[in-house]
């Protein structure tokens, strides 16, 4: 006799007369694949009656046991890690759980435990940060629906400012294919991923992605063709397969057929459907997606909070199981929204999101340069804003335990996260008026807060920081929690400023220098708080082509005639993300390009040149220089750096030191 439940089974004939409960628990894997990890972790969801209970548990994969677990859980989803040595495949992993104060009852999960080959273009989900990884760093989705054809110098527009993402809307025939090799090249020079737009062949929906006259076949035919073109491409992100569908009418069963198709051809990437009220049905449409997104537009006639009312609700149903994204409203002025959102509303609505847990922000819709919003003011506050969170990504998706904060005001909500030895608490205000508001930070002491993104510090006391929030106003706090590592005793004598790029008076940008252009528009070049040697920061510089780097020029420093001087910087890079190095296809045409090294030029004004090639480790580089005897007794030169290899790098602790 079997038993199907939900996708948990049992058989107790195996199971000596024992009582079975198997809906009580539910099992899963943290990353929604693995590939090139070592090691890697199984949440099990406790029922929240049985977190106090002395649980036993053993988890196996195809019947070997991998976990073994005894304890008290005390929280809702128990981390149980383990070591990964199985090949590539799909395993069937399940979890047997004793209750020492229920004898002779057996509680039983079972999930799927999928190894993949690795891609360099892979992007993986973690059910527990709801966040991505992508190119084996953590990665906040930051970006915002478009129309096509998407204008040539949009992504090049948009990611200077900051945002990481796009979405365009389109229809997946042959006559615009084309196109749409050409957008998604350009973003791959850029660095900028694409949420990609499968509607008109997927599960329907969207503005302009409708295709009359097309069987469900000759649907499924376009899907697949598109998915084979796309799915090695570096700039692919996920597939988005559906919009509004309870409005439309489209069944779940209609979506999981779909999203079992998309699956099959590319395992590798994750499928997301878009949800609108009552935004709570997404759960019924559970097995057809990775990613939950909601578009809540409540401008200017339902309150703007709205959107975190929504991302609350929909991270209550999915927390550990499913990334939630939330897109804000961005447009207005016509159909039933009478005006866009302001400036303070946009923002509002966007951190109310992310205080809330929403892992993704995709703004509808981005029409440049002032079409949609037709605010340039308000696009620049959300520009702003995809800088902000850039920041503050490795606490937004960090998985440590965190310190509660309590906010004294009813109209400001606050959460916070730990990272690194380092506390922020997120705090925005819900209504038009400013708010003078405390927080109360848990086992908390005395300290600085330091209030990030407006260049001010203030005094913690007691665990407990008091502020002022300006209408729909944000704010985050930094408090260090442990002791911070000491920077090299080498910096005393360095001639460069702000050397670790840790000045954040500018958020997301180097503080001592002036960037030059080098030939492409696009080139970037930000502040990462993901990866770095020493420190919290590093410099990340994109080049887009070969030969068109811009030029990062430090801060003038005063050199003496006759002198020599050590020039050192710490480098790295990630082969993976070069496009000469990606998977070759007939029918993208940068891959067709000479592989160039991707040489990295340091320069100490018109006295000195040095080349290196970095890899994707950290390392030191060093050269040495003279200054010619013959010259001014004492002047002023700057330290170059550029990258003229294309592909992205990793720059920290620059120095320039006076050989005594």
């Amino acid at each position: 006799m079997f038993l199907l439940i939900c996708n948990l089974i049992w058989i107790p004939s195996l199971l000596n007369g024992q009582h079975v409960d198997s809906l009580t628990f539910t099992l899963l894997t943290r990353q929604s694949f693995y590939s090139y990890e070592t090691k890697g972790e199984f949440l099990l969801h406790v029922p929240p009656e049985l977190k106090q209970n002395h649980l036993n548990l053993i988890i196996k994969v195809d019947e070997v046991k991998v976990v073994t677990w005894e304890g008290i859980p005390a929280k809702n989803i128990l981390r149980l890690p383990f070591f990964i040595g199985f090949t590539p495949a799909m395993y069937k992993a399940e979890a047997i759980i004793r209750d020492a104060s229920k004898p002779g009852v057996i509680f039983f999960a079972k999930t799927e435990l999928i190894v993949l080959s690795h891609k360099t273009n892979e992007v993986k989900t973690d059910r527990l940060t709801g966040g991505l990884i992508v190119n084996k760093l953590p990665f906040f989705p930051f970006g915002f629906y478009c129309y096509s054809p998407v204008f040539p110098s949009l992504p090049e527009e948009e990611i200077v400012k900051g945002f990481n993402m796009m979405s365009p809307y389109q229809k997946i025939i042959n006559e615009t294919l084309n196109e749409r090799k050409a957008y998604m090249d350009r973003c791959a020079q850029l660095g900028m991923k694409v949420h990609y737009n499968l509607l008109s062949v997927s599960g329907g929906g969207g503005v302009g992605s409708k295709i009359e006259g097309l069987t469900d076949e000759e649907k499924k035919k376009l899907l697949l063709n598109e998915i084979s073109i796309f799915r090695d491409h570096p700039a692919l992100l996920g597939w988005y397969i559906s919009d509004e569908p309870s409005i439309k009418r489209i069944t779940p069963q209609q979506l999981e057929n779909i999203y079992k198709t998309v699956k099959e051809a590319d395992p590798w990437h994750p499928v997301s459907i878009v949800f609108m009220a009552p935004y709570i049905t997404a759960k019924k449409y559970s097995d057809a997606l990775d990613i939950v997104m909601a578009d809540p537009y409540p401008i200017p006639d339902h309150p703007s909070t709205l959107p975190g009312d929504v991302a609350d609700q929909l991270i209550s149903e999915f927390r550990g199981k499913k990334p939630v994204w939330i897109v804000p409203q961005a447009f207005g002025g016509g159909e039933i929204w009478s005006r866009e959102p302001t400036i303070q509303e946009i923002r509002s609505m966007t951190w109310q999101s992310i205080i809330n847990g929403a892992t993704g922000i995709q703004y509808f819709v981005r029409q440049g340069l002032n079409y949609f919003p037709k605010s340039a003011a308000t696009w620049s506050e959300c520009g702003r804003m995809a800088t902000e969170v850039a920041e503050i990504t490795p606490w937004l998706l960090s998985d440590e335990e965190t310190l509660p904060v309590e906010s004294s005001s009813r109209n400001v909500i606050a959460t916070s996260r730990v990272h690194n030895g380092k506390l922020i608490v997120m705090a925005v205000n819900k209504v038009n008026e400013p708010v003078g508001v405390s927080f109360r930070v848990k086992r908390l002491s005395a300290g600085q807060a330091r209030v990030l993104f407006e260049n001010r510090t203030i005094t913690v006391n007691g665990g407990t920081i008091a502020d002022h929030l300006a209408p729909l106003g944000s704010e985050v706090y930094l408090m260090n929690i442990k002791p911070e590592k000491p920077i090299s005793e080498a910096s005393d004598r360095n001639l460069i400023n702000d050397a670790g790029f840790e000045d954040l008076t500018g958020p997301g940008l180097p503080s001592a220098c002036y960037a030059r252009p080098g030939g492409d528009r696009g080139a970037t070049y930000f502040l990462d708080s993901r990866d770095f040697f020493e420190g919290n920061h590093s410099l990340r510089i994109v080049t887009p082509e070969d030969n068109k780097s811009l030029a990062i020029r430090f801060f003038p420093i005063s050199v003496k005639a006759g002198s020599s001087y050590t020039i050192s910087l710490w480098a790295k890079s990630d082969p993976e993300q070069r496009l000469l190095s990606a998977s070759k296809q007939e029918n993208l045409r940068h891959y067709e390009k000479k592989d160039m090294p991707q040489y990295v030029e340091i320069l100490l004004g018109d006295f000195a040149r040095a080349r290196f090639v970095p890899d994707n480790k950290w390392r030191q580089y060093i050269t040495f220089v003279t200054i010619p005897v013959d010259t001014l007794a004492r002047f002023k030169t700057n330290l170059i750096l550029k990258m003229p290899g294309q592909g992205v790098g990793w720059f920290d602790n620059v120095t320039v030191t006076e050989d005594k």
